[in-house]
């Protein structure tokens, strides 16, 4: 940062074609050419719209050349893009990584994205940590209370599993009191938020003892010896789960319901996502347009019944949502690069960079400007239908509520208007405010 510019990198990481394929299936896929003129239409959308107090904000979009697995490729490499580029922050949107956000900020540089992050690591790298989405511990916190008043077999024996699918007569799991499993990423701190706090807080609420565990590695080239191995933890011979939770990065999924199906295994899909399954359009790529997800859809995918938490909002359309008219208004031209979706991301990434920036004031430093990040004040939640957004002390995740959805694969998506699509259940839900329902949550059987 100089004394009339602040510096900002845009990190863009280029997962591999196997990655990439799926990404763009979801709608996710985001280039270095993307982020080249994404990156100009956000600089100039914040320099027109925000005080920087005589400064102006310059992004540089930066091409990852490493795998995000090679730690002795990828750390040094952001120490270099640090020592070039001496920027205030870089934004990258990932849900991976956790070691590389804690190298910014030992760098003494603001990093933001970090999808699905737990509020340790945030408050362990404060003041150099901020993302958009809610934290994984304040999902599964969330989850846990809903799941106890609303879903648990333990507390409520009359309930039991509801929305299973019946492609196997002999394991059809409707009927039957509810098993949880649980399966996420083998990252500490992806295993710390389940472990240390979903867990825990199971067994403190309603008296669940998970028992069916798969912490899997975020390695494509062994998905499908990871994939058995999964579908075994929660498919065992004796008590199997009749519930999956998959805490998922946005690819595992398709991999999961995969392995479900070509086991014959058809529990309640559950959903506590921060990372991106909550979208329309990975909705569908779940479904029968897959071959991935839904290699037979004749027998009805895994997904078709799938039911949970997600942090996001619904979904404008994709031609006018709110990232591509902040594409426009910084002078992008024609259609965005990236999709919507992207797009829209992206664009939430820089504003609220913007609105910290403005909002710390003529003397602009990591512990001032976190100092001050609460009293943006908050927009959102309850009935508005709209994501809670708010920056409170020892929170740096800006999204703080849930919504309860479920999963119609013959309703028009808001988004595309293709064939499948979330549908939103009642008001935003925050922490303390799950209500109890002995007889399980207002969620429609036959959706099939």
């Amino acid at each position: 940062m100089s004394g009339d510019t602040i510096e900002l990198v845009d990190y863009v990481t280029n997962y591999g074609a196997e990655i990439n394929a799926i990404l763009q299936a979801e709608g996710l896929l985001y280039t270095y050419d993307n982020a080249k003129t994404l990156d100009a239409a956000f600089q100039n959308f914040l320099n027109k719209h925000f005080v920087f107090y005589g400064r102006k904000v310059h992004i540089d979009a930066y091409a990852g050349q490493c795998n995000y697995r090679d730690d002795q490729c990828i750390l040094p490499e952001l120490d270099r893009v640090v020592q070039t580029y001496h920027p205030y922050a870089v934004l990258w949107n990932t849900s991976v990584c956790t070691e590389c956000f804690a190298e910014l900020a030992r760098n003494h540089v603001v990093a933001v994205g970090g999808i699905g992050f737990s509020d340790n690591f945030a408050k362990a790298n404060s003041p150099y940590f901020y993302t958009s989405s809610e934290s994984s511990t304040r999902i599964v916190e969330g989850f846990a209370q809903w799941w106890c008043n609303q879903m648990s077999s333990v507390n409520v024996p009359s309930r039991k599993v509801t929305y299973a699918g019946h492609q196997n007569p002999a394991q059809d799991f409707n009927g039957k009191p509810r098993v949880l499993g649980i399966i996420t990423p083998n990252p500490p701190d992806n295993r710390d938020v389940v472990n240390n706090v979903l867990v825990p807080e199971l067994r403190r609420q309603c008296g669940e003892n998970v028992t069916h565990f798969y912490f899997y590695d975020q390695n494509i080239n062994t998905a499908a010896q990871q994939v058995a191995a999964g579908i075994a933890a929660m498919d065992t011979p004796n008590n199997p789960a009749t519930d999956v939770l998959c805490i998922c990065d946005v690819v595992a999924p398709a991999f999961l319901y995969e392995g479900e199906q070509d086991n014959n295994y058809y529990p309640e899909n559950v959903l506590a996502d921060v990372q991106g399954m909550g979208y329309d359009l990975d909705g569908q790529s779940y479904g029968p347009s897959s071959q991935l997800a839904c290699p037979n859809p004749s027998k009805g995918c895994e997904f078709d019944n799938a039911f949970g938490l997600v942090d996001i909002g619904p979904q404008q359309p994709q031609n006018n949502n709110e990232g591509i008219r902040i594409y426009h208004d910084g002078g992008g031209q024609g259609n965005s690069p990236a999709t919507a979706i992207t797009t829209w991301i992206y664009a939430q990434l820089w504003t609220m960079l913007g609105a910290l920036l403005e909002n710390a004031g003529p003397h602009l430093d990591a512990a001032t400007m976190q100092a001050k990040a609460p009293g943006l004040g908050s927009v959102g939640g309850g009935s508005s239908g709209q994501p809670l957004l708010q920056f409170t002390a020892g929170d740096w995740s800006w999204r703080q509520d849930a919504a309860l959805v479920y999963w119609d694969n013959k309703r028009k998506s808001s988004y595309n208007g293709a064939n499948g699509a979330y549908v939103y259940v009642g008001n935003r839900i925050n922490l303390g405010q799950y209500p109890v329902m002995p007889g399980g949550p207002p969620i429609p059987t036959g959706r099939t």
